[in-house]
């Protein structure tokens, strides 16, 4: 099918300036879309609107349709979705994005009243429970989000981890999940890091949502073991924003952090690459991931990454080679921090491997394996109009 036929229609429940990589992603795969000659149609939510809403749509070259919606659990709640996309035309590709309920079940009851194919992009395949709603997640995902799954044309997911989970945990055939990375539109740097001058300040950086998911106690943790053990000589810089802002000002001044570790705010663009490049670590301790943005924007700049080993995240850090991967520790974090900022020639290999890795992340990349996932959509028998 060729790029200029392909008639995409993005369904997601959350869009930038809302936070967040699943927000992020979904406008960078339209853009790339729509530079290729496709018609992109996006529909969100109204969540995270502010007053640059009105210059964020003009930045998007194609329709973004901002619908009304409420908040339950964490779940935005869009009641005229569904009448939206039934009037979609029946030649177009919807493209549900997966990171939270309710989106993806209204996509699935679309296709089985008007036979329209949809493709499920699963940036988040096994939510972590939160909230009051907790107990509902189980049965949701054996009810609910097996059948959005299996009935989906094609299901795409980031990394091999996702792709083994998807197939055994919903039965999904494997010739049917596909493996598609994110991408970065970030510079990629000319030369590897080297660390500085001995006794030097390293500074050593967050980037992401202030949310339950990144874990960040146990970063704070882990920068105040590393202080009583090694030394005083870091700084730690928070970048984003989140629900969790005041909580975690008030665990930074209980671990007598204060002046050791600050939250500037969110930041993007030139900004956020200054920032990547002036910073000697990356550090993650989140309790579950997808494939995070700020390791293929820190690869950018060929900086070293610190996380806990967890799921997907090896798919895209190899232990020893690009990065530390630590348990989920403060003593096992705060040594892997230690061990990276006091082996030179360590840390100059992986900060080279890094920046070999960076070219492997391009949006031009992913948008052509998704094309590709489009072109050999198939129906599924499941998801034909109900007799």
């Amino acid at each position: 099918m060729d790029a200029a036929t392909k008639q995409v229609v993005h369904v997601t429940p959350s869009y930038p300036p809302a936070l967040g990589g699943v927000e992020y992603t979904v406008q960078a795969v339209a853009r790339h879309q729509h530079e290729l000659g496709m018609r992109v149609r996006v529909l969100t939510s109204d969540q995270g609107l502010t007053s640059l809403d009105k210059m964020q749509q003009e930045l998007d070259p194609f329709p973004v349709a901002r619908l009304k919606s409420f908040v339950v659990a964490h779940t935005e709640i869009i009641p005229r979705l569904l009448v939206d996309l039934i009037s979609v035309d029946r030649e177009s590709i919807i493209h549900v994005h997966l990171c939270r309920a309710y989106t993806p079940e209204i996509v699935w009851l679309c296709a089985r009243l008007r036979n329209v194919r949809y493709v499920v992009h699963a940036h988040a395949p096994d939510v972590m429970p939160s909230g009051w709603a907790r107990p509902l997640l189980k049965p949701y995902k054996k009810m609910l989000l097996r059948r959005v799954l299996r009935d989906a044309g094609a299901v795409i997911v980031l990394t091999d981890d996702h792709r083994n989970l998807v197939c055994s945990k919903y039965r999904i055939p494997p010739e049917r999940v596909v493996v598609v990375p994110n991408g970065s539109d970030h510079e990629i740097v000319q030369l590897p890091k080297s660390l500085g001058d001995e006794g030097n300040e390293r500074r050593l950086l967050f980037v992401g949502r202030l949310s339950i998911q990144k874990n960040l106690p146990l970063l704070l943790r882990a920068v105040e073991t590393y202080v009583d053990r090694y030394g005083d000589n870091i700084q730690l810089t928070m970048v984003g924003e989140g629900e969790l802002r005041h909580a975690i000002e008030a665990e930074i001044y209980r671990f007598g952090l204060t002046g050791r570790a600050t939250m500037p705010g969110a930041f993007y663009g030139a900004t956020l690459e200054s920032i990547y490049r002036t910073s000697d670590l990356l550090l993650l301790t989140s309790f579950e991931e997808a494939m995070p943005l700020v390791f293929i924007e820190a690869m950018t700049k060929a900086l070293p990454i610190i996380s806990v080993n967890i799921p997907s995240i090896r798919n895209v850090v190899t232990s020893g080679v690009n990065g530390l991967l630590a348990e989920p520790t403060p003593e096992a974090l705060a040594e892997a921090i230690h061990i990276m900022l006091t082996d030179r020639e360590f840390y100059s290999e992986v900060s080279k491997n890094n920046l070999t890795k960076s070219r492997d992340y391009t949006w031009e990349a992913t948008v052509e394996k998704v094309s590709k996932v489009y072109d050999n959509l198939t129906y599924s028998s499941r998801a034909r109009p109900c007799a």
